[in-house]
């Protein structure tokens, strides 16, 4: 259905979707509009049920994860690394490293999950239209669990 919209209006709605997301989370702080406007058409919403693997462990991390709902947890070998939440972050910080990481981790759903996700390739591609923005994003970014092995 958004596709079908002019593409300004398709960024207002994406803004407006993705405003809570934009505002809490500091390393979006500062961003200049136009910034938040492109990354706010980047962003994905995943749903994902109770017991729902959402990275298995030697996946390439394509993706970084921000929980809006829910509750996951990150296992290794079997063993609860970290339980996350609301406003938990994970993956890898796509700024940090000049090639892709592969997940040393599993992370399943233990309740019904609303995770907002954009593609490490989008994320950067946006972070490049706005270098004054990069060193910025980069460094208020705070992964919560970082995937990386």
């Amino acid at each position: 259905v958004l596709k079908g919209f002019p593409e300004c209006l398709q960024a207002d709605i994406c803004l407006h979707l993705n405003r809570n997301l934009l505002e809490n989370t500091s390393a979006f702080k500062g961003a200049p509009p136009g910034c938040l406007r492109a990354l706010s058409m980047k962003f994905k919403t995943t749903h994902a049920p109770s017991g729902d693997n959402l990275v298995h462990r030697g996946d390439v991390l394509t993706a970084l994860f921000f929980i809006s709902r829910g509750t996951i947890e990150i296992l290794k070998d079997n063993v609860v690394m970290a339980i996350l939440g609301k406003d938990d972050v994970f993956g890898e910080n796509p700024c940090s490293y000049s090639t892709v990481g592969k997940s040393s981790c599993k992370v399943r759903a233990l309740t019904y999950c609303d995770l907002h996700k954009i593609f490490r390739d989008d994320l950067l591609d946006v972070l490049q239209m706005y270098p004054e923005f990069f060193e910025t994003f980069s460094s208020n970014l705070e992964i919560t669990f970082n995937l990386r092995d």
